[in-house]
């Protein structure tokens, strides 16, 4: 399986490619993986056979018990990092609270000067 090219540089020089068909079925797969047409052909039975295993047992399949451990550990490797980064966050978050205060410039302090000198202000009416 060679393109139909004119020019020598656009084409594979090599005549490699392996082309199976299951016939019951009627799956076609091609392979061009390699420059080795029997390592092509090896390639080729074991992603038919993988294909016609699916076809037959569905999700009980190996390649679909592949696929679910697959997407189980993507998942849980997303909601580990989810978690890192939400931790990571609110310890952020935790310092900066904790900077504030110390400064006396958080909402607090500010509050806190207010009542003082509203409690100030009242007793000095009172008296």
């Amino acid at each position: 399986m060679k393109t139909n090219s004119s020019s020598p540089y656009e084409q594979n020089k090599c005549n490699s490619a392996v082309q199976l068909k299951h016939l019951p079925t009627g799956i076609v797969i091609k392979c061009q993986a390699t420059r080795s047409r029997a390592h092509n052909r090896e390639i080729a039975r074991r992603e038919l056979a993988d294909k016609v295993e699916a076809l037959l047992k569905g999700d009980a399949s190996r390649v679909a018990m592949k696929a679910r451990d697959g997407a189980k550990k993507r998942a849980s490797k997303l909601k580990k990092s989810r978690r890192k980064y939400r931790k990571l966050a609110e310890e952020a978050k935790e310092s900066e609270q904790g900077l504030e205060g110390e400064d006396g410039s958080g909402a607090d302090g500010v509050e806190a000067k207010s009542e003082s000198a509203g409690d100030q202000a009242g007793e000095g009416e009172k008296g």
